[in-house]
């Protein structure tokens, strides 16, 4: 349980890919990389025939502090020498197929009706959307995820019900902020 929670949440907050995160050896995880630590995703999607596309995805929302936490309790407690950061009980990588099935047995163990199931891939929408949101650019979520264009991108923002009202508000709090200091 402790290997599902840490490789789904950085699927989360990274926006990784379930076959990219299946890849990803305990040699990716650069803490000291930037101001949060970053993932370096050495086989990313390859886009339009082309070869793999490695990335730098930075782990955000202490993302750092579950790896960290993951590596020091967890990790070892697996068998064998791999160097699989998420690996299977025999201490081999798993699998992108084994990530999607393991997430579906827990939505189902929690008892979510199926129309409110999830898949990993859903976990990269929404943190797109949860970036949005927040007001990080467009362009940034495009280099996180890995995309090609940034209309792949707009494509996996689905904002909330009141994200138009948020943002006015926010917007609103803002001028008004600005307009006291100028006084």
């Amino acid at each position: 349980m402790a290997r599902d929670y840490a490789l789904f949440r950085t699927l989360y907050h990274a926006g990784l890919r379930s076959a990219e995160s299946s890849t990803l050896e305990i040699r990716d995880l650069h803490f000291d990389r930037g101001p949060f630590g970053k993932i370096h995703v050495r086989l990313g999607k390859a886009a339009k025939g082309s070869g793999p596309r490695p990335r730098w995805v930075p782990m955000l929302d202490d993302l750092g502090l579950i790896l960290h936490w993951y590596l020091d309790e967890v990790r070892p407690k697996f068998r064998g020498n791999s160097p699989a950061l998420f690996c299977d009980e025999g201490g081999r990588f798993m699998n992108s197929g084994s990530i999607r099935n393991r997430l579906a047995t827990l939505c189902r163990a929690e008892g979510r009706p199926v129309h409110e199931q999830f898949s990993p891939h859903s976990l990269r929408h929404a943190c797109a959307t949860r970036n949005y949101e927040r007001g990080v650019d467009l362009v940034a979520i495009q280099q996180m995820l890995g995309h090609w264009n940034v209309g792949a991108t707009m494509r996996y923002v689905t904002p909330s019900s009141t994200f138009v009202e948020d943002a006015y508000r926010r917007g609103i709090t803002t001028t008004l902020a600005e307009a006291t200091k100028e006084e």
